[in-house]
């Protein structure tokens, strides 16, 4: 027991020793390399948006967008009409979610709560749409109260 607990504390002192780039160097997908994601963010709720009332925006990797799904970034708005930077995207095809904080509560360590004002960049058949990173086309995601998280 105590030979397996000393490979692990080592396992895991290695890991620790290495630099972050190190640890992410290869990309998802080998054939993609890092780009950006632009997306300018639209809200058009009841709410004002305010450095208490943030959009919070994220980038995923997968059009399964859900509380248990991973984000690859995030960013916060304090202002609507804004365009939200992901840099160093390595698929090639990410999907967006935002949310809007009515309530001044959220901190970005955790999906959305029940009932939060949410949108998905979506397509015309209703699915999540993919956006290119350094896509030519511009991107914009207009949302509102009606779709909340569940």
């Amino acid at each position: 027991m105590k030979r397996v607990l000393t490979i692990v504390v080592a396992a895991l002192l290695t890991a620790a020793a290495q630099p972050p780039s190190a640890l992410n160097a290869a990309p998802l997908d080998p054939t993609v390399t890092a780009g950006t994601v632009k997306v300018t963010i639209h809200y058009t709720g009841k709410g004002k948006v305010d450095a208490s009332h943030k959009l919070w925006v994220w980038v995923f990797d997968s059009p399964n967008i859900g509380a248990g799904s991973m984000p690859m970034g995030q960013v916060a708005l304090d202002k609507n009409d804004v365009e939200a930077v992901f840099e160093g995207i390595t698929v090639g095809k990410a999907y967006i979610a935002a949310a809007f904080d009515e309530t001044g509560a959220m901190m970005g360590e955790a999906p959305p709560p029940t009932g939060t004002p949410i949108g998905i960049l979506m397509g015309s058949d209703g699915a999540p749409s993919a956006v290119t990173p350094d896509g030519t086309a511009p991107v914009a995601l207009t949302f509102d109260d009606s779709l909340r998280m569940p």
